[in-house]
């Protein structure tokens, strides 16, 4: 969340980082699985905060958040307009960092319920 910008809805709920990677994701075929679960998890209640840990939890157990994230970064249009210029996802060496660091988290296998 370092340095993401404010933004809400018309009915002035805030959004989090769920609907930056709905925003990032929508349109690209296979890199929104986790985005269609999380929707059709009928147990999440419509709170922002339960559809983050949802999707983390998805991205983490199906060893997709380097890939995830790495979409989202070179989605440099949406990343742009959710956050400010000094935030990390907007610097390619430190995008490329934090990408590769999650790489190594899928030796990791993950036994989390969505």
């Amino acid at each position: 969340k370092f340095d993401q910008k404010e933004k809400s809805t018309l009915l002035g709920n805030k959004k989090d980082y769920w609907d930056y990677f709905c925003d990032c994701l929508a349109k690209i075929k296979g890199a929104n699985d986790g985005i269609r679960f999380v929707k059709s998890i009928t147990e999440v209640s419509v709170s922002v905060n339960h559809q983050n840990i949802a999707f983390l939890r998805y991205s983490l157990v199906h060893q997709r958040l380097a890939d995830t994230l790495q979409q989202c970064f070179m989605n440099t249009k949406v990343t742009s307009d959710w956050y400010y210029a000094r935030s990390p996802f907007l610097n390619p060496k430190m995008s490329s960092d934090i990408v590769g660091q999650l790489y190594e988290l899928t030796d990791v296998q993950f036994d989390l319920a969505s």
